[in-house]
């Protein structure tokens, strides 16, 4: 039997996927354990955790050696265990004992610095600059009417903030809690000292704000969800648009986004030329992974979120590695099934390459 390990910081809270994936373990001939990076004993390399037993049908407390198959699924804060928990993924990746379905990605400006030097890709990047102080984020200020500046580890659009210049003074948005709140700033200074303990903080980026608001004002983004599948081929599982509130600045779900099928896309935007759009995005997925995987490590899924603008240009905003599955759910819950069986067939797969690679050797 194979053996898969699910990474999570919260091995013991409920989580509906893991219990639909566990359930189908059997059916793939894998044991399936769920445990924390935090729980694996550094002298003995054993590990406290969950393994699904195919009897009883439930998750049973147990020890174990560390899976040789891990499926990483942590999702980190800034915290002091989500510190330990990197360190120790990392030292797990680099054991040769040890296989992730996927590697996960480098954080916003390295996959940027990376990336901009691809032609294939290039094109479709927004400019990015390092925010390296607030005087930095006001010389950019001055190029556009609008910019984003946004953490370079960040996610779900937490501290996402919109800066513009109106009447000599300086507006800084942001999202709290579903709602866009502002402040205004009369004069450099008082940003300046804003900024400062801003950026004290957290590393941030700056992009300019493009226009993608739809006929209603409401900005909107194309959300595409890969994976692998049983041939270790790339998948489209799932294509949304997510649509904002009216005015604000954030397509995410947790912000309160809607959802519509990507065949809405014509609807919302009568004016632009789909097929163009079409042929486009088409180009973008089907290189985009392979440049990924290319550049940096294997991978196993993704979300890539895509902006269009008014004037029918595409820009990638976002890659992630760990992406949630929440747009199959509100557009085609028919496909949660494959969602479900999606790591353990890819997990079969790589045990199957494996096994070819020992018998060819000898």
């Amino acid at each position: 039997m194979t053996r898969l390990g699910i990474l999570t910081m919260i091995p013991f809270e409920s989580n509906s996927y893991f219990d639909e994936m566990a359930k189908r373990a059997k059916e793939y001939q894998i044991v399936l354990f769920l445990f924390s990076p935090l729980s694996i004993k550094p002298a003995t390399e054993m590990v406290e955790g969950l393994r699904y037993d195919t009897v009883s049908d439930k998750w049973e407390v147990d020890q174990f050696t560390i899976p040789e198959y891990l499926y990483d699924r942590c999702f980190y804060g800034e915290d002091r265990k989500s510190a330990e928990a990197r360190s120790i993924v990392s030292w797990l990746k680099s054991n040769k004992n040890i296989q992730f379905l996927g590697y996960g990605l480098p954080n916003k400006w390295r996959l940027y610095e990376t990336l901009k030097d691809v032609p294939a890709i290039s094109p479709y990047l927004p400019k990015t600059k390092k925010a390296s102080s607030p005087e930095k984020i006001l010389e950019e200020l001055k190029k556009h009417d609008e910019i984003i500046i946004k953490p370079i580890d960040g996610a779900h659009g937490f501290a996402v903030y919109s800066i513009q210049e109106i009447n000599k003074k300086i507006k800084i948005r942001t999202t709290k809690q579903g709602n866009v709140i502002e402040k205004l700033f009369d004069n450099v200074s008082s940003v300046t000292s804003w900024l400062e303990n801003l950026l004290s903080k957290q590393i941030f980026l700056i992009q300019p704000r493009l226009n993608n608001f739809n006929s209603m004002n409401e900005p909107y983004d194309l959300r595409v969800f890969l994976q692998k599948n049983e041939e270790g081929k790339w998948e489209e599982k799932a294509k949304a648009i997510r649509a904002g509130k009216k005015h604000g600045l954030l397509t995410n779900i947790s912000a309160g986004a809607k959802v519509y099928s990507f065949q809405n896309l014509k609807d919302i935007t009568p004016h632009l030329n789909h097929n163009y759009i079409q042929q486009e995005l088409n180009d973008i997925l089907k290189t985009l992974p392979e440049i990924l995987e290319d550049k940096f490590h294997p991978l196993f899924e993704l979300g890539i979120d895509i902006i269009i603008a008014k004037d029918q240009s595409l820009w990638i905003l976002d890659m992630n590695s760990k992406p949630g599955r929440k747009i199959v759910k509100m557009i085609d819950p028919n496909k949660l099934e494959s969602l479900y069986s999606a790591p353990l067939a890819y997990c079969s797969y790589l045990a199957s390459q494996n096994k070819n690679v020992l018998s060819n050797q000898n």
